[in-house]
């Protein structure tokens, strides 16, 4: 009888355990199911909301092709004559500026014209005066023109030619400011940025927006197909004003030295460096002002030999300006436009007598940054 009894219950129990242990695999099954169900769709579905968020909007710029917010792309550019005597370097801001041309002015010194748009700089320096012949090479983006003055030439010239004038004589404290240093005289020590001279032309109602022709670029090439380069030295007078590039590899730039050693921004300490060096010969002549002033003037106008050097490789070509506000163009020796690769512009201009005596050395290795 006991017997009898005790089988029913371990059958229910039975049952009952198997009924848990369908139950237990059913809701993992279900819960696996889930599991799969949302990461396929919900997961998926806020990933690519997530990629649709931080989709890259920004566009190439006009100026030196490298992308930028909409807002920046097409900012009107403005023009920072910057000094290059050994007292005044190492200058600050030359990094962040689109296109550097740089010229001798008087007695063998070179000066600077940087050009911004897309990139703010915020400080910007030693600035110096204007010249006449840098006034026609701003006038190709109808720049901004921001100096400290100039020789009587160029100020007229700034007048005569309608330049969007920012001198440092009438804007003052309000876009400009000096910083003392012991032992530098006080022509050194003139500073300002992007943002003020911006502000300025703003109160002005200056348009805001650029409205020059640009030049034609690409997409820069692989690496593995990029040569060794090349070290050009270009000796504009003495050896403190002697530039050196040399092509990097590993960064596609060339990079800069001067005066021997290499030319570092004064706040960032990194070294310059450029994804295209153009060398323009320009014919001059000597041109004093009215006053007696020692100066130059330059044939900005016309067409003449240039070197334009891109990723590593040498091109041995020509330049052509049609009038004074036209946009400089460079030709190949087929007479083909040349394209360039985004990034930093070095436009090196020199007379006759330097241009025969820049010397091209061809480099077996990648030239390494500087330390």
């Amino acid at each position: 009888m006991d017997n009898q009894k005790t089988k029913p219950v371990v059958k229910k129990k039975k049952i009952r355990t198997l009924t848990i242990v369908l139950v237990a695999i059913l809701a993992l099954v279900l819960g696996l199911a889930g599991f799969v169900i949302y990461k396929r769709y919900f997961v998926n579905v806020k990933s690519k909301k997530t990629v649709n968020q931080t989709k890259d909007n920004r566009v190439a710029n006009d100026l030196d092709g490298t992308k930028v917010d909409p807002e920046k792309a097409t900012r009107h550019p403005l023009a920072i004559m910057v000094e290059n005597l050994a007292q005044a370097r190492p200058q600050v801001g030359l990094e962040k500026a689109s296109i550097i041309y740089e010229v001798i002015t008087e007695g063998g010194i070179t000066r600077f014209m940087a050009v911004y748009g897309p990139y703010d700089a915020e400080k910007v320096g030693p600035v110096r005066s204007a010249r006449t012949y840098y006034l026609d090479w701003a006038a190709e983006f109808n720049a901004f023109y921001a100096h400290c003055g100039g020789n009587l030439d160029a100020l007229e010239k700034i007048k005569a030619d309608g330049i969007l004038d920012l001198d440092q004589f009438s804007l003052g404290e309000k876009a400009y400011w000096r910083e003392p240093e012991s032992g530098k005289a006080i022509e050194h020590t003139m500073f300002t940025s992007t943002d003020k001279l911006y502000k300025e032309a703003l109160e002005k109602k200056w348009s805001m927006k650029s409205d020059f022709t640009p030049l034609t670029f690409r997409e820069p090439i692989e690496k593995t197909l990029r040569s060794a380069g090349q070290t050009i030295t270009i000796p504009f007078s003495s050896a403190a004003f002697e530039v050196i590039w040399k092509y990097d590899l590993e960064t596609n730039t060339y990079l800069r030295n001067m005066g021997g050693e290499p030319h570092r921004d004064r706040i960032s300490g990194a070294q310059l460096a450029a994804s295209n060096v153009i060398i323009q010969q320009m014919e001059r002549w000597e041109a004093p002002t009215s006053i007696n002033e020692q100066g130059w003037a330059m044939k900005t106008v016309g067409s003449d030999k240039a070197k334009i050097f891109i990723e590593g490789k040498e091109i041995d070509g020509t330049w052509e300006k049609t009038d004074r506000t036209a946009r400089t163009i460079f030709y190949d020796d087929q007479g083909k436009e040349i394209s360039f690769i985004p990034g930093q512009f070095w436009v090196e201009i020199v007379p006759p007598d330097v241009f025969s005596n820049i010397k091209i050395q061809a480099q077996t290795t990648s030239a390494q940054t500087s330390t």
